[in-house]
């Protein structure tokens, strides 16, 4: 293939956490920004070589243009509090003044709460009209889709990873809010912030002056990694066992009714008069706990019989950009907790329930002694009913590039893989009947040796476990879902790459994206058939399995094909439609002359 599609990476990501400028705009130059991060000796003696593999997990404007990833949406998230506090990896860093490829000052403006996550949030905006301007990449936006975008340079549209970098407060703050002062310098944003207390209206604000620098944003994550206290819009899922910090455990009982209203305004996004295309932001529902995720659903459901001129939000796409699967419907993920290691846990003062879950079996491969692939089951990947309302709603799922996400070999995996936290108010919504008071409590020592999750598995996956994560998708929405299209055209890539993840093997960063096709012809019908052997389904489920040509089809699509079409679904690329029109137009008239 000569393209690739990419629906969640962090093109500056690295590179933005590698420099901390007290005026914006910054000082750092395009030749700096579009390479890849360097580490110091120090830090690369000192870190652990699984960490080392995640940091080079980059997509840094050089690796995409080098792997010809040539569209996709780059996802902007301010550092959060509990990450830049973490008592691990961080922070241990920072003690030893190993900080390279990161900055310290950084870290520190974050864990002091000296500004807001907004103003982190623009800082890293700043940068992008910066590489623009220097011929480093190109924008993709329903405001200039007429305008050429062509070439061998990415073409980017924006998301905003992450409810709280609307957040205007200072970080870790209930009651102070930046000031006019915090914000000057940054021409991107108006800076008359005094107002802006209200996550909806700075995400107007926010949106328009994307749209305003001819930028476009796609989406919005409500959720990332962490609770924050000053807004909280919705539990997010537990996501990562790498960071300790008691904003990791999940809080709440779903969806806000500050996060309605902002994902209420997210869909009612006013029209500024450019060519009737309206700015609609689409809502992701990656990092979303499985309460919140109802809890959306049932939102976007009550507005079905809407009066005429009140709109319809079951019509706007939802996405999840870059997941895994559960494997379970919500009734199967019940029926598989294991209760005899499910407890009370209370940690720094924070209660949740810790939940342990049996992974469902995808299939398995070799000879002999065969392996075993199960998903994983935690409640940060998608249940069956997720898939199908993203489907439903003509939405596209990324699959997601992290191993953690994408399930273990059971021989070698960890208990804890199979575990995560539950909010105690979400354990009771999911499971009713089973009482709170029942179940044990982890106790001091158990809490202490989850220390061990600072240091991750050295096992490298197999690719069959994303072709096993493809193949239950597909098998959903052939057998479970009302898609108007062929089930392969809702899935596309969503590597989350410069994101702190644990890569494939086989595809390690954007330069890769070649290997990661490659495997996936070599892979994905295997896994189709020893899934079915396993699960079952029709016997015309999975027909690429038969055809080398329709395999070369489906795989050209989720690399590519499928993240154009849902673009161009939502407004772009009419630059190359209408010079379509125009040519056939033009021959037309010349044969008529003729």
């Amino acid at each position: 293939m000569d393209n690739y599609f990419d629906l969640h990476f962090h093109p500056l990501t690295k590179n933005h956490l590698g420099a901390y400028d007290e005026k914006v705009p910054g000082k750092r130059g395009a030749a700096e920004l579009t390479k890849k991060v360097e580490m110091s000796k120090g830090f690369m003696d000192y870190t652990d070589e699984v960490i080392l593999r995640m940091l080079e997990s980059q997509c840094c404007l050089e690796y995409l243009e080098k792997g010809n990833v040539r569209l996709g949406i780059a996802a902007i998230s301010a550092l959060e509090l509990g990450i830049a506090s973490s008592q691990s990896f961080f922070s241990d860093l920072m003690k030893n003044n190993l900080a390279k490829p990161f900055n310290r000052r950084y870290f520190d403006v974050v864990r002091e709460g000296e500004v807001s996550y907004l103003n982190l949030f623009l800082r890293e905006v700043e940068q992008y009209p910066k590489l623009r301007k220097a011929g480093e990449l190109n924008f993709l936006s329903r405001y200039n889709a007429a305008k050429k975008q062509f070439g061998r340079k990415p073409r980017l549209v924006f998301g905003i990873e992450g409810g709280h970098n609307l957040c205007t407060k200072k970080i870790g703050n209930a009651l102070e809010y930046d000031t006019f002062e915090d914000f000057e310098g940054n021409e991107f944003f108006d800076p008359k912030t005094k107002s802006l207390k209200d996550p909806s209206e700075v995400l107007k604000k926010l949106v328009k002056a994307f749209w305003d620098a001819q930028m476009d944003v796609l989406y919005l994550t409500l959720t990332h990694l962490t609770h924050i206290p000053e807004q909280h819009l919705a539990t997010h899922a537990f996501g990562t066992k790498l960071l300790k910090h008691p904003s990791f455990y999940p809080f709440g009982n779903g969806l806000s009714d500050l996060g309605k209203e902002v994902i209420k305004t997210a869909y009612t996004l006013e029209d500024w008069g450019i060519e009737k295309k309206k700015p609609e932001l689409l809502i992701d529902i990656k990092h979303l706990s499985l309460k919140s995720r109802l809890d959306l659903y049932k939102l976007r459901e009550s507005t079905r019989d809407n009066k005429e001129g009140e709109k319809d939000f079951t019509k706007i796409p939802l996405i999840a950009t870059h997941v895994g699967v559960t494997g379970y419907s919500i009734n199967d993920w019940k029926d598989n907790l294991n209760l005899t290691k499910s407890v009370n846990h209370v940690d720094q003062g924070i209660k949740t329930i810790k939940i342990s879950t049996k992974p469902k079996v995808a299939g398995f491969w070799g000879n002999g002694t065969k392996t075993e692939f199960t998903y994983n089951p935690c409640t940060i990947n998608l249940m069956d009913e997720d898939i199908i309302e993203v489907v439903n709603s003509e939405g596209i799922i990324g699959v997601g590039l992290d191993v953690r996400l994408l399930g273990d070999e059971s021989k070698t995996a960890s208990s804890i893989n199979n575990s995560e936290f539950l909010s105690t108010a979400d354990f009771v919504t999911h499971f009713p009947y089973t009482g709170v008071r029942s179940l044990g409590f982890a106790d001091a020592e158990e809490i202490r040796s989850e220390e061990a999750w600072l240091k991750p598995t050295k096992k490298e996956m197999h690719p069959l476990s994303f072709c096993f994560n493809i193949v239950h998708i597909l098998a959903v929405i052939g057998l479970k879902a009302n898609p108007q299209k062929a089930p392969e055209k809702y899935i596309c890539v969503g590597s989350d790459f410069d994101g702190f993840i644990e890569p494939l093997k086989v595809c390690g960063n954007s330069q890769q994206m070649k290997d990661l096709e490659s495997n996936l012809l070599k892979w994905l019908p295997i896994a189709a058939k020893t899934y079915q052997k396993e699960n079952g389904g029709a016997a015309d489920l999975f027909n690429f399995t038969k055809k080398k040509e329709k395999l070369k089809k489906v795989v050209d699509a989720i690399l590519y094909k499928n993240g154009e079409d849902f673009l161009k679904g939502r407004g772009y690329f009419d630059e190359a439609d209408s010079s379509k029109k125009k040519q056939l137009t033009d021959t037309a008239h010349a044969n008529n002359l003729s």
